[in-house]
């Protein structure tokens, strides 16, 4: 809107409109009068052009993003920290913090003889990243402590692109009532919630009846804690969010192990070594870049990430997807709601 009022096209304007008789040289009095002005309000342009972007749903970010969807009643989700199991040798104290590559975990309950929940200082995705030996940082105890699994998983603060996509998502669907778009539209509002499916009672085989299955931020396999949490919130015959004579029943998406096994033949005297990591990579990206609503690993797709992944590939041999070389469909039913996941990947080399 202000791209055109530079400092160059004002002071040119501003100039124009003095008399054609007075020297407007620069460095003549008019010259070094109008241009301190002109450069000062080519500054004020481009604050205003800045604020107008700031105030509109596709170019707002940060706090402008936050404050334009909540007068839609939305808001962004927030960092969710990470419990994890751990396991120790001898009994520990609850609320004794302990840390890996200064990732601190404080512990919160004893689960079961020996077993522990801890919960990640930091709130986030690193509180998943890390599994191992745990120091004591309180320094009250010598027991022998390993982080385990991931009980419920820590979740970043929601991007502004994330944020803007759920924005547009609920703006531009007619949510209503609990339809369909309702239903995606509260669901996906929960945090550490990023997918949904949601299967109307014609699918479903009976009245009233509403199938659920979530996915977490990333699409992938939804912790046990936060389908309880969503099913709780769904309510029972009205006193939730589900609409009155609703019947919901929330589940999560099962994963499959998808294995890949591809041979790839190089240019002369390139190094399989080096190369061979680098499929590894592209076939890894691949599979986790497939969304949680898509029905199909594609063979051909997958062809074309290994062919493009390193220019010294000329060509592939025989690539599998499980065993076979064609499409994998996912079954995406409620009962199963296949999400692949990355599993065995072998890469080897054609030869002769």
């Amino acid at each position: 809107m202000y791209e055109d009022m530079t400092y160059e096209a004002i002071l040119e304007d501003a100039l124009s409109r003095v008399p054609s008789d007075v020297d407007k040289r620069e460095g003549s009095i008019i010259y070094d009068t109008l241009a301190p002005v002109c450069y000062k309000l080519a500054e004020c342009y481009a604050s205003l052009g800045s604020l107008t972007d700031l105030l509109f749903g596709d170019t707002a970010v940060g706090e402008f993003l936050d404050r334009f969807v909540n007068d839609y009643g939305m808001t962004r989700k927030q960092a969710v920290p990470a419990i994890r199991q751990v396991t120790a040798n001898e009994a520990i104290t609850i609320g004794s913090r302990w840390a890996v590559n200064d990732v601190v975990y404080d512990i919160t309950a004893l689960t079961s003889d020996g077993v522990y929940s801890a919960k990640c200082e930091t709130a986030g995705s690193v509180g998943n990243t890390y599994t191992g030996q745990l120091s004591n940082i309180d320094n009250t105890s010598d027991a022998e402590v390993t982080l385990g699994d991931i009980i419920t998983p820590g979740e970043d603060e929601e991007t502004d692109d994330a944020l803007r996509a759920r924005f547009y998502k609920s703006a531009r669907q007619a949510a209503f009532g609990g339809n369909i778009a309702d239903y995606e539209g509260k669901v996906l509002a929960v945090d550490g919630v990023g997918a949904v499916k949601v299967f109307p009672a014609h699918e479903m085989g009976a009245a009233g009846q509403v199938g659920l299955v979530i996915g977490d931020t990333q699409g992938n396999t939804a912790s046990a804690a936060k389908v309880a949490e969503v099913q709780a919130l769904m309510g029972t015959d009205g006193d939730g969010i589900a609409p009155i004579g609703h019947t919901v029943t929330v589940k999560t998406s099962a994963d499959l192990s998808v294995d890949v096994a591809a041979a790839v033949r190089l240019k002369t005297g390139s190094s399989f070594a080096i190369i061979q990591p680098i499929v590894v990579q592209a076939i890894t990206d691949y599979i986790n870049a497939i969304g949680f609503a898509d029905e199909t690993v594609f063979f051909a797709k997958l062809q074309a990430v290994i062919l493009d992944c390193h220019p010294d590939i000329v060509d592939i041999g025989t690539v599998t997807i499980n065993g076979a070389s064609a499409n994998l469909a996912l079954e995406k039913t409620f009962e199963t709601y296949q999400v692949p996941t990355v599993g065995t990947i072998t890469v080897t080399e054609v030869t002769g």
